[in-house]
């Protein structure tokens, strides 16, 4: 019997996940690497120096974490313990402006280590402060970073993940003139960082939702050119880092996947799956990778059972980036199976990632699934969950998706309906039925926007780039032209250009040509 089948009973129905969703997910499964980079640059201070070069680097993501002082290497009195504690404490409106000044008038004196403690410690008050305060604190800020090591560089940037979301979101309001700094200061500095080093400053650039297409060109190439001085933990780190701002360099990637097929017994189940969701959301596909981390988890099983680490949401979820990767490896379903029929109850997004599985296994590997397919009872369960919690995978405007609707009525018999829900339960972004009825359209349109693509960083110049789809988009896609429902895709940006209702019906009449006669006379 499926008991995993049962929700947990604090997970209500979830909605459809957004873009900015996944990047909060990311930034709380980096919080605790911060700590451990922290430990790391406190190390590096305290003790004397080290040999250089790639085995003297420790891998610190696997490091316990330790609270970096920011008295560390500072003369006694320098640090200015009352300032701290006021920054703490205060709370009516004249403490907060007295405090607000003598941030202002110490900030020039601070050492890069005390700036970047403070700067974390603020968080509480950055709310309460107008923006010409924090255009003022990004000035200064910005005119430090010229003098700051590596090491205080990727320090300071760290204090911003250890903010909540909605702080370093007003402070990015603000922080043009401190981001622009960093996108001068770091590129001649991407060779001498240190691996973790990098991925702090990158996670803290994205965490203030910032970024140059010329600056992550350059961080590409770098970390091409130097990808073997990266643990495969680091590595993991760095994938993902570019993976949540939907950039993807290849060659980068298929580096990354070599040494991870290498060390990948190294790597924290964690790690393992950062990885693979860096390589399913960029839809970059590597066989050689995905076999070795299907042996490995199997291995960790056999070895250590329910204690390998994976829990049966990381199952679900590695079992769903396999499809969307098309890599097919049986005993690794097998094992998802048993482990889903033995788990007492499963977040229901794990469970809305099996359905999709089982989709894509019944239309892709029919042959061999059928010797282990999910029974009938059990597959139907699972849409009823997945239809009761993906509602709508609107990665467009929601004026676009009207805008489309509108025209296509004008060009076509039948009802138009936006947000169509398939007989196989996935949806998409308009259909065309010829009976109010009816489950399955005769036309289906998906429409691509930014947040259904990943911008590659080989070149500065994207003009002439391939478009790259999302992994899951394309999956999903796929899904649907398996299941012979016609399909074409309008992009969001190029339907914006067009100036009036004539030239939409005319690119859409153009578009949909291809599905055969399916357009008014």
């Amino acid at each position: 019997a499926f008991s995993g089948f049962t929700l947990m009973k604090n997970l209500g129905a979830q909605q459809p996940q957004k873009d900015n969703d996944s990047v909060q997910n990311m930034l709380q499964r980096l919080q605790s690497n911060v700590q451990q980079t922290k430990q790391a640059m406190s190390l590096q201070q305290a003790a004397p120096p080290q040999p250089t070069g790639p085995s003297a680097r420790p891998d610190v993501l696997s490091q316990a974490p330790l609270q970096l002082d920011a008295k560390v290497g500072l003369a006694a009195g320098e640090w200015d313990g009352a300032l701290e504690q006021k920054v703490m404490t205060a709370t009516t409106p004249a403490e907060i402006e007295d405090v607000g000044k003598a941030i202002l008038t110490k900030f020039p004196t601070l050492a890069p280590e005390q700036i970047a403690e403070l700067v974390h410690k603020m968080e509480r008050l950055m709310g309460m402060y107008h923006g010409e305060f924090l255009s003022e604190v990004s000035r200064l800020l910005a005119a430090r970073l010229r003098e700051c090591t590596s090491t205080q560089f990727a320090q300071l940037m760290s204090a911003f993940l250890m903010w909540k979301a909605d702080t370093r979101e007003r402070f990015s309001e603000y922080a043009k003139e401190f981001s622009s700094t960093c996108f001068a200061e770091l590129p001649s500095r991407l060779m001498e960082m240190a691996p973790h080093e990098l991925n702090c400053c990158l996670a803290g650039l994205m965490s203030l939702g910032h970024a140059d297409q010329r600056f992550f060109v350059a961080v590409g190439r770098s970390a091409l050119a130097r990808h073997k001085t990266f643990g495969p933990a680091q590595l993991a780190a760095l994938l993902t880092i570019l993976s949540e701002m939907r950039l993807v360099h290849l060659d980068l990637f298929t580096s990354a996947a070599q040494v991870t097929c290498a060390r990948v017994r190294e790597l924290r189940p964690a790690d393992v799956m950062r990885v693979l969701r860096a390589f399913a959301k960029c839809n970059v596909q590597h066989e050689t990778l995905c076999h070795a981390i299907s042996t490995d988890i199997i291995t960790r099983f056999k070895d250590k059972g329910s204690q390998s680490g994976f829990s049966i949401e990381y199952l679900c979820e590695v079992a769903w980036m396999m499809c969307v990767l098309q890599s097919y490896h049986e005993e690794l379903l097998r094992l998802v199976l048993r482990q889903l029929g033995e788990s007492p109850k499963v977040a229901t997004d794990a469970l809305c990632m099996m359905y999709e599985v089982h989709l894509a296994l019944d239309s892709e590997y029919k042959d061999a699934y059928s010797k282990f397919r999910i029974p009938l009872d059990k597959a139907m369960a699972l849409q009823v969950v997945y239809k009761q919690n993906r509602k709508d995978a609107r990665r467009c405007s929601d004026r676009v998706r009207s805008d489309v609707s509108t025209v296509l009525k004008s060009l076509v018999e039948g009802t138009v309906h936006a947000n169509h829900r398939t007989s196989i339960g996935l949806l998409t972004d308009v259909a065309v039925l010829k009976k109010r009825s009816s489950t399955d359209g005769y036309i289906h349109i998906d429409i691509d926007s930014q947040l259904t693509c990943v911008r590659p960083i080989e070149h500065e110049d994207t003009t002439n780039a391939p478009v790259m789809l999302d992994g899951s988009v394309t999956l999903r896609r796929r899904l649907l032209t398996k299941n012979n429902l016609k399909l074409i895709t309008v992009n969001e940006q190029q339907w914006r250009r067009l100036d009036d209702s004539k030239e939409k019906r005319r690119h859409l009449r153009t578009l949909l040509a291809s599905l055969g006669d399916v357009i008014e006379p």
